[in-house]
């Protein structure tokens, strides 16, 4: 009797188990996710390594990012963790530094950052800093907003980043511009995104050198 409950115990653990499945085994088809050689969008738990190392992990639904998601530095130390509601940042996401120390928090509506004033923040590189308390009052506190310059950053190819209207790179809302390039090496489109939405001024190019702007 006791063999016969062990057996159930370990099938049902094993059950469980068969629902975590690594990062790179799931395959984008237009911003869902899919196991390989299926037609049905994967639910479940999902882990990503790199150098033998929990990268980030979290859960799927229907395909899309779904509740809490935690990010890690190389030291195994946080670097961030939030939620993800239809595949979107909802609600508080906090930033950690490698050292442990509590860095940011924001706050998301729907993929949107918002601001002090609980409104939408346009598209910059603001941020919502987090003072540390003393011991004896541990509770953070958003001090007032300070405008951060822009960093210019190398573009990235378009074939790099996946996701449907909401782009990602290496798992994470891409923010950074962007360029794709004809089969022939002539450029096709240059433009940027801010939390893997498009914004700002994008241009695209047809096969003879013409160009359209379009801003997002």
């Amino acid at each position: 009797m006791k063999n016969i409950l062990l057996l159930i115990v370990l099938l049902a653990i094993a059950g469980c188990a068969a629902k975590k499945v690594n990062f790179d085994q799931l395959q984008d088809r237009n911003g869902l996710y899919y196991l390989t050689n299926s037609d049905k969008p994967f639910s479940g738990e999902v882990v990503a390594y790199a150098n033998g190392r929990v990268e980030f992990e979290g859960d799927l639904k229907d395909g899309l990012r779904e509740g809490v998601w935690t990010y890690y530095y190389p030291s195994g130390q946080k670097k961030m963790e939030g939620e993800y509601v239809y595949g979107l940042k909802e609600g508080t996401w906090t930033y950690w530094k490698e050292n442990g120390q509590q860095d940011v928090v924001e706050i998301y509506k729907m993929g949107k950052r918002l601001g002090n004033d609980g409104n939408p923040e346009p598209g910059t590189a603001n941020t919502d800093s987090v003072n540390q308390k003393p011991t004896e009052e541990p509770a953070a506190k958003v001090v007032e907003q300070k405008k951060v310059e822009p960093k210019t950053t190398k573009p990235v190819e378009w074939e790099r980043l996946k996701g449907g209207p909401v782009k990602y790179l290496d798992g994470v809302p891409y923010t950074g511009r962007v360029i794709k390039h004809y089969a022939n090496g002539h450029l096709e489109l240059e433009g940027e995104f801010h939390e893997g939405r498009r914004t700002g001024k994008w241009i695209f190019y047809d096969l003879f050198g013409n160009s359209r702007i379009k801003y997002y």
